[in-house]
């Protein structure tokens, strides 16, 4: 190690090794997580990661919790993604930070006293009385990204919606789905009523592009909306066709593909690259959020969400005159999708903060019958 990192670093890296140091007796335990579907005790877990509530475990085995919650337990650190974006602007993580917060809210400032540890194993509070929120002082993550082409960091604070007030994180899994799913939705500004008539496994990604539209810098255009959509509408028809056998949409998905195998202009738009990029930080933390919320809503095949090849092409043509509608012809429940979650974005009840596009009259769902111009124009 010392000959490749240096001798100055090693004692570092070994130090930061230590924090995960994993016990000889762990091994003993794996065979029950892989025959039997059990996670190991915190008993034989290192003493640092005992601050895990007993129902993460399994999750975070499986994969179904993002392990940054480790690192945000433990040592209230985060380190950010790269994107491919315009490092002149902001970091396109800024734009999910709020969806952030609220997950180190329920990390940190919905913790048990009784579960917390110091970084010995002491328990801090032994008297097993329930925190009083008010008491609780501020906890705050440190957040390591770009600031131009460097690395920086700076402290975000946790936060915790209203609707989340009286959850712990020991129980989480065991709050009720609505108190949950209130949650996620009050963290996207988003209401119930946005998502009806979208398929379950699309509401996140119709939250998601919904929270993205009023957080994301500069603000999109309505090319960018149009081509996103249609992308989403593109994966999930490619999806029925290839898990459930579905021939359906034939015109539609070859009129995309050919989009992504005859790229026109070889050139990044590295606008469109930053806008998309920070739409993808929003899923991320979406789907994070998620996840420790224990899944109110379903979630989706991610797989099958976004495809830059053909995203990218889309907002070329559009911004040179083409039209969804040209493009969903022949496809009737393509474009019945594609208004569905448009018109869930366009109808929402803060859809005036949107100054994309302009809805004159008062909101109602869209018409299967509607002429798609209406929406896609």
């Amino acid at each position: 190690m010392p000959s490749l990192i240096g001798d100055k670093n090693a004692d570092v890296v070994s130090r930061g090794m230590i924090d995960y140091d994993i016990p000889e007796t762990l091994p003993s335990y794996l065979e029950g997580f892989f025959s039997n579907d059990v996670a190991p005790g915190l008993d034989c877990l290192p003493t640092p990661l005992r601050v895990l509530p007993d129902w993460t475990l399994l999750l975070l085995m499986k994969g179904k919790l993002p392990s940054r919650i480790v690192n945000v337990l433990l040592h209230k650190r985060v380190m950010q993604s790269a994107q491919v974006e315009n490092h002149a602007l902001v970091s396109g993580n800024t734009t999910s930070q709020f969806i952030r917060q609220v997950l180190y809210g329920l990390l940190l400032l919905g913790s048990s006293p009784v579960k917390e540890h110091d970084r010995k194993g002491k328990n801090l509070r032994t008297d097993g009385r329930k925190a009083d929120p008010s008491s609780q002082k501020v906890s705050e993550v440190k957040e390591y990204d770009r600031e131009g082409t460097e690395l920086t960091y700076r402290m975000v604070k946790a936060i915790l919606p209203s609707a989340a007030q009286h959850l712990q994180l020991d129980t989480l899994d065991k709050a009720p789905h609505s108190v949950r799913l209130e949650v996620f939705l009050e963290t996207l500004r988003v209401s119930q009523s946005t998502l009806n008539g979208i398929p379950p496994h699309l509401e996140l990604p119709v939250a998601v592009t919904y929270y993205w539209l009023r957080h994301a810098h500069p603000q999109p255009d309505r090319p960018l909306l149009q081509a996103l959509l249609l992308g989403l509408v593109y994966g999930e028809f490619c999806r029925e066709r290839k898990c459930q056998g579905v021939e359906a949409e034939g015109p539609v998905l070859e009129r995309l593909r050919e989009l992504t195998q005859n790229p026109v202009g070889a050139d990044l738009n590295l606008g469109v690259a930053h806008a998309y990029s920070q739409w993808q930080c929003c899923l991320r933390e979406g789907l994070n959020l998620n996840q420790l919320l224990c899944f109110p809503l379903t979630e989706p095949q991610c797989a099958w969400l976004y495809r830059g090849t053909l995203v990218h092409q889309l907002v070329t043509k559009l911004r040179g005159g083409l039209t969804p509608d040209s493009l969903l012809i022949g496809g009737p429940c393509s474009g019945q999708l594609y208004r569905a979650m448009l018109g869930a974005i366009l109808n929402s009840h803060d859809a005036s903060v949107i100054p994309l596009v302009s809805v004159p009259r008062k909101a109602t769902p869209p018409s299967l019958t509607q002429p798609l111009d209406d929406l896609t124009a």
